[in-house]
């Protein structure tokens, strides 16, 4: 395990580990397809190229070396600021103490590079004569950061500390990967760096102005849900501001947050800072739990051992394992409940994870639980009814869980809940959506239809009277197709007996594997200004003119007849760049 700020190693040998061997690699590779008498030439390029392999990696470690060098400096000179002007014996030991250290820096210089003192840099009392200088500035201003780095530098240093700690907290992930908006978000929210969502989505705005992040848009959506840290210096020296200030450290008994990586110690016999404030995977597959995870660690406020990046379809298909974590010592998780200023849990794509604890009940300030693809899960518990300050609750792809415990409606706190399960008949007093009509706050929902659900009768009514409700999502299960299956599901409301309502202010509707040809028997969503059907029987959208659609995204309909002239006159606020039709045979795209 190591912290975010000791990949140094990794990031400073890029030239080494990234070109060279790769290069070395091929030549091996091309040496077997090559007739004997060419072979000399190649062989040669591989020595030499592996020579100069050792010398850059030489190289770059002295680099790396020098540019650490300057730390000391950096803390003397942060002190004489601080300094009281009357403490003059401090502020000349300080001097002195900077003095020193240049000539240390000056002397490691000239033995890395084979230079002399006046090739080096100005002299004292004199100045530099050698033609030389300028090539020397630029390897200086490669070992360190150059005047916008500096500047970079002195901005964090001058900001509050809530926008600090959302900076900083940039410094932990990879260089280049794609990080979710909601993922930073929950983070700060953990932390107590925002206040709320609201204000996590102004934050990370500001970022994106200040030029720390960079927003990755996806095709056809008019929103940003990923962004990524750009440039890598500016993440490199993150990195050392956060390294520094212990925000982030791979020593585990001075820093306040730990990075679970890939290739470390995730053991029982790990023993954090008591003061630690944040524990999050970001690599580990396999994360064993122990007494010294939870004990006694009150300052604990944001809890990450889940998933944190996303892997598409394709990817997950490719490798089932990338998204793969397993935890083991869940008895540990009993101890949760001595964390009291616990904030945020993320536990999403955990296998082994049968039953929530019953201890989560105590944890009376956590604001985001994040259980989605917990595959294992089977029961939530009346725990979780308790947790009076959740904003946020995902539950989306646990497929064994059969209902959600009644009570739920006490969230009153609740503005996001993903993956609310209509009860099946295996349930005993379920909690039901006229539940949710108490959750003033309720502005995201998605909801789970399996094949064996059993609503009540007008339950599917009770949505609109979700007035805060502005983004919807129902996701219907595989519908009977074998004789066994249909007496499985014998108790099951017919779907097409279901009353539906939609809220009032709804301005989103997510429909995957809808199960009717048309909406004439549900409910036309007309109003909506984002429309997304993926999957289902839907055959056709109608001929009515009045649409107010402006986003709309259709997907994987075989059975959807259609064309582009009914679209444009059906759709006549459809937006041409937020439109797609994909993997629809049936509709026509020419006009």
């Amino acid at each position: 395990m190591s912290a975010a700020g000791g990949r140094g190693n990794s990031a400073s040998l890029r030239l080494a580990d990234e070109v060279l061997a790769p290069l070395l690699a091929r030549l091996t590779t091309l040496k077997t397809s090559l007739p004997e008498q060419d072979r000399a030439l190649l062989e040669k390029m591989e020595r030499e190229l592996a020579d100069l392999k050792d010398v850059v990696s030489r190289v770059e470690e002295t680099e790396k070396e020098i540019r650490h060098s300057f730390d000391p400096i950096e803390r003397h000179i942060d002190d004489l600021l601080r300094a009281a002007p009357t403490a003059t014996d401090w502020i000349r030991s300080l001097l002195s103490a900077v003095d020193a250290q240049v000539d240390i820096i000056r002397t490691k210089v000239r033995a890395a590079y084979n230079l002399s003192g006046s090739d080096c840099c100005r002299e004292k009392g004199g100045s530099a004569r050698h033609s030389d200088a300028a090539d020397l500035a630029r390897d200086m201003e490669m070992i360190r950061p150059n005047p916008a780095m500096r500047h970079l530098r002195l901005a964090v240093g001058g900001f509050e500390e809530r926008l600090r700690g959302c900076v900083l907290c940039l410094a932990a992930f990879p260089e280049g990967v794609a990080i979710k908006k909601r993922l930073l978000i929950h983070w700060w929210m953990g932390e107590g760096f925002v206040g709320s969502s609201a204000e996590g989505n102004r934050r990370f705005a500001e970022l994106v102005d200040k030029g720390f992040l960079t927003p990755l848009p996806k095709p056809h959506c008019g929103e940003i849900h990923r962004c990524k840290v750009v440039p890598w210096v500016q993440r490199h020296l993150l990195a050392d501001i956060a390294r520094r200030s212990a925000f982030l450290d791979e020593d585990l008994s001075r820093t306040s947050r730990v990075m679970l990586q890939h290739g470390g110690e995730a053991t029982p016999s790990l023993k954090f800072n008591p003061g630690v404030r944040a524990i999050y995977n970001m690599s580990q597959k396999y994360v064993k739990l122990g007494d010294g995870w939870f004990a006694g660690k009150k300052e604990l406020r944001a809890l990450q051992l889940g998933q944190w990046r996303h892997f598409g379809p394709r990817e997950q298909i490719a490798d089932p394992n990338k998204s793969h974590i397993e935890v083991s010592g869940m008895e540990h998780f009993k101890d949760l409940e001595k964390c009291t200023n616990l904030r945020y849990i993320s536990l999403r794509g955990i296998s082994r994870i049968r039953f929530l604890p019953n201890s989560i009940r105590k944890l009376h300030q956590l604001v985001v639980l994040d259980l989605r693809a917990c595959h294992d899960l089977e029961e939530l518990g009346q725990g979780i009814t308790k947790l009076n300050r959740l904003e946020y609750l995902d539950l989306s792809e646990c497929h064994l869980l059969i209902g959600i415990p009644k009570g739920i409606g006490r969230l009153t706190k609740l503005e996001v809940l993903k993956g609310f399960v209509i009860a099946n008949i295996n349930c005993k007093d379920p909690c039901r959506l006229d539940e949710l009509t108490k959750l003033e706050r309720l502005r995201k929902l998605s909801i789970t239809i399996g094949n064996m659900a059993s609503p009540a009768a007008d339950e599917f009514k009770k949505l609109g009277e979700l007035k805060a409700l502005k983004s919807l999502a129902i996701v219907w299960g595989v519908q009977p197709s074998t004789v066994e299956d249909e007496s499985l599901a014998a108790n099951s409301l017919p779907i097409a007996a279901m009353e539906f309502a939609l809220p009032p202010g709804l301005e989103k509707l997510d429909l995957r594997c809808f199960p009717l040809p048309d909406f004439q028997q549900w409910v036309r969503p007309k109003d909506v200004k984002k429309l997304y059907i993926r999957g289902g029987n839907l055959g056709t959208l109608g001929d009515d003119e009045d649409w107010k659609v402006e986003v709309l995204q259709l997907r994987f309909l075989k059975h959807f007849h259609y064309d582009h002239g009914r679209l444009q006159r059906s759709f006549r606020n459809l937006k041409p760049e937020l439109t797609l039709i994909h993997e629809c045979p049936n509709f026509r795209a020419d006009l």
